[in-house]
Protein backbone atom coordinates (compact mmCIF):
# COMPACT_ATOMS: atom_id res chain seq x y z
CA UNK A 1 0.00 0.00 0.00
CA UNK A 2 1.51 3.49 -1.21
CA UNK A 3 1.19 6.33 0.63
CA UNK A 4 -0.04 9.84 -0.65
CA UNK A 5 4.03 10.88 -0.16
CA UNK A 6 5.57 8.28 -2.49
CA UNK A 7 2.78 8.44 -5.36
CA UNK A 8 4.78 8.84 -8.17
CA UNK A 9 8.27 8.12 -6.95
CA UNK A 10 8.42 5.37 -9.39
CA UNK A 11 8.00 7.15 -12.76
CA UNK A 12 10.20 10.17 -11.09
CA UNK A 13 13.09 7.02 -10.62
CA UNK A 14 12.42 5.70 -14.00
CA UNK A 15 12.79 9.04 -16.19
CA UNK A 16 15.98 10.50 -13.50
CA UNK A 17 17.55 6.52 -14.78
CA UNK A 18 16.02 5.85 -18.40
CA UNK A 19 17.02 9.25 -19.89
CA UNK A 20 21.26 8.97 -19.27
CA UNK A 21 20.93 5.19 -19.89
CA UNK A 22 19.35 5.87 -23.76
CA UNK A 23 21.89 8.67 -24.14
CA UNK A 24 24.37 5.99 -23.21
CA UNK A 25 22.82 3.41 -25.33
CA UNK A 26 23.22 5.61 -28.35
CA UNK A 27 26.37 6.84 -27.78
CA UNK A 28 27.34 3.30 -27.53
CA UNK A 29 25.96 2.61 -30.87
CA UNK A 30 27.95 5.40 -32.83
CA UNK A 31 30.65 4.08 -30.98
CA UNK A 32 30.20 1.24 -32.73
CA UNK A 33 29.70 2.70 -36.10
CA UNK A 34 33.07 4.60 -35.84
CA UNK A 35 35.06 1.38 -34.96
CA UNK A 36 33.29 -0.09 -37.70
CA UNK A 37 34.38 2.50 -40.53
CA UNK A 38 37.83 2.64 -39.19
CA UNK A 39 38.14 -1.40 -39.18
CA UNK A 40 36.89 -1.10 -42.88
CA UNK A 41 38.89 1.33 -44.00
CA UNK A 42 41.65 -0.32 -42.23
CA UNK A 43 41.25 -3.67 -44.08
CA UNK A 44 40.58 -1.80 -47.57
CA UNK A 45 44.04 0.00 -47.54
CA UNK A 46 45.45 -2.99 -45.94
CA UNK A 47 44.35 -5.61 -49.05
CA UNK A 48 45.10 -2.79 -51.89
CA UNK A 49 48.13 -2.44 -50.41
CA UNK A 50 48.86 -5.97 -51.12
CA UNK A 51 47.28 -6.79 -53.98
CA UNK A 52 49.62 -3.60 -55.48
CA UNK A 53 52.69 -5.29 -53.84
CA UNK A 54 51.94 -7.88 -56.21
CA UNK A 55 51.59 -6.01 -59.29
CA UNK A 56 54.81 -4.34 -59.07
CA UNK A 57 58.51 -4.87 -61.19
CA UNK A 58 57.17 -7.79 -62.91
CA UNK A 59 54.07 -6.27 -64.37
CA UNK A 60 55.51 -3.69 -67.02
CA UNK A 61 53.97 -3.81 -69.99
CA UNK A 62 52.47 -6.97 -69.48
CA UNK A 63 48.38 -7.56 -68.44
CA UNK A 64 49.09 -7.34 -65.05
CA UNK A 65 50.02 -4.01 -64.68
CA UNK A 66 47.60 -1.57 -62.47
CA UNK A 67 46.60 1.66 -62.85
CA UNK A 68 45.35 4.36 -60.53
CA UNK A 69 42.21 3.94 -61.02
CA UNK A 70 42.00 0.70 -60.81
CA UNK A 71 43.88 0.57 -57.81
CA UNK A 72 41.12 3.33 -56.50
CA UNK A 73 38.44 1.31 -57.39
CA UNK A 74 39.81 -1.74 -55.69
CA UNK A 75 40.11 0.22 -52.97
CA UNK A 76 36.33 1.83 -53.21
CA UNK A 77 35.16 -1.70 -53.43
CA UNK A 78 36.74 -2.98 -50.45
CA UNK A 79 36.23 -0.08 -47.86
CA UNK A 80 31.87 -1.00 -47.75
CA UNK A 81 29.88 1.28 -46.15
CA UNK A 82 32.49 4.04 -46.42
CA UNK A 83 31.42 6.67 -49.95
CA UNK A 84 34.27 6.98 -52.27
CA UNK A 85 33.56 11.31 -52.16
CA UNK A 86 34.87 10.54 -48.07
CA UNK A 87 38.13 8.86 -48.54
CA UNK A 88 41.87 11.35 -49.25
CA UNK A 89 44.15 8.72 -50.46
CA UNK A 90 48.29 8.89 -50.73
CA UNK A 91 49.33 5.79 -53.18
CA UNK A 92 53.09 6.03 -53.22
CA UNK A 93 55.80 4.19 -54.67
CA UNK A 94 59.43 4.64 -55.35
CA UNK A 95 58.31 6.34 -58.62
CA UNK A 96 55.75 8.59 -57.87
CA UNK A 97 53.00 9.16 -55.23
CA UNK A 98 49.55 9.99 -56.34
CA UNK A 99 47.12 11.98 -54.30
CA UNK A 100 43.21 11.28 -54.71
CA UNK A 101 41.12 13.62 -52.46
CA UNK A 102 38.96 12.24 -52.72
CA UNK A 103 39.33 8.71 -53.90
CA UNK A 104 36.33 9.25 -56.37
CA UNK A 105 39.19 12.01 -58.48
CA UNK A 106 41.37 9.02 -59.48
CA UNK A 107 38.56 7.62 -61.44
CA UNK A 108 39.71 7.57 -65.18
CA UNK A 109 43.57 8.04 -64.41
CA UNK A 110 45.36 5.54 -66.20
CA UNK A 111 48.80 6.84 -65.03
CA UNK A 112 50.52 3.36 -64.02
CA UNK A 113 50.83 2.72 -59.94
CA UNK A 114 52.74 1.53 -58.54
CA UNK A 115 54.62 3.02 -60.85
CA UNK A 116 57.33 0.91 -62.54
CA UNK A 117 60.05 3.20 -62.89
CA UNK A 118 62.60 1.83 -59.93
CA UNK A 119 60.59 -0.78 -58.01
CA UNK A 120 62.33 -3.85 -58.03
CA UNK A 121 60.88 -6.98 -56.27
CA UNK A 122 62.20 -7.39 -52.73
CA UNK A 123 63.89 -3.69 -52.57
CA UNK A 124 60.71 -1.65 -53.17
CA UNK A 125 57.97 -0.53 -50.35
CA UNK A 126 54.69 0.96 -51.76
CA UNK A 127 52.20 2.23 -49.75
CA UNK A 128 48.45 3.02 -49.31
CA UNK A 129 47.40 6.05 -46.83
CA UNK A 130 44.02 6.84 -46.03
CA UNK A 131 41.72 8.69 -43.90
CA UNK A 132 38.26 10.00 -43.65
CA UNK A 133 35.76 12.16 -41.02
CA UNK A 134 34.05 10.28 -39.13
CA UNK A 135 30.96 12.39 -37.88
CA UNK A 136 28.80 11.59 -34.94
CA UNK A 137 25.79 12.83 -33.61
CA UNK A 138 27.39 12.14 -29.90
CA UNK A 139 28.56 15.85 -30.37
CA UNK A 140 25.29 17.37 -30.46
CA UNK A 141 24.77 16.38 -26.67
CA UNK A 142 27.12 18.59 -26.31
CA UNK A 143 25.45 22.46 -26.76
CA UNK A 144 27.49 25.52 -27.53
CA UNK A 145 25.84 28.37 -27.02
CA UNK A 146 22.75 26.80 -28.08
CA UNK A 147 25.13 25.58 -31.74
CA UNK A 148 23.90 22.57 -32.89
CA UNK A 149 26.96 21.13 -34.90
CA UNK A 150 28.41 17.43 -35.36
CA UNK A 151 32.20 17.42 -35.22
CA UNK A 152 34.28 15.24 -37.35
CA UNK A 153 37.09 13.28 -36.15
CA UNK A 154 39.81 12.12 -38.70
CA UNK A 155 40.68 8.57 -38.64
CA UNK A 156 43.10 7.12 -41.08
CA UNK A 157 44.78 3.86 -42.03
CA UNK A 158 48.40 3.04 -43.67
CA UNK A 159 49.98 0.00 -45.26
CA UNK A 160 53.15 -0.70 -46.15
CA UNK A 161 54.02 -3.72 -48.11
CA UNK A 162 57.48 -4.76 -49.94
CA UNK A 163 57.21 -5.07 -53.57
CA UNK A 164 57.36 -9.00 -54.36
CA UNK A 165 56.76 -9.26 -58.08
Amino acid sequence: MTTLSSRGSIMLEFTLTAIPLIFVLISVLWLCMGMWEFHTVTEAVNATARSAAVHGAGCAGQTCATTVDTTARLLAAKALGIPPGMLNVTLTSTGSTVTCNPLSNCYGNSSSWPSLAANLAGSTDITVSATFQFTSAISLWSPRNGDKSFNAITLGANSRQAVVY
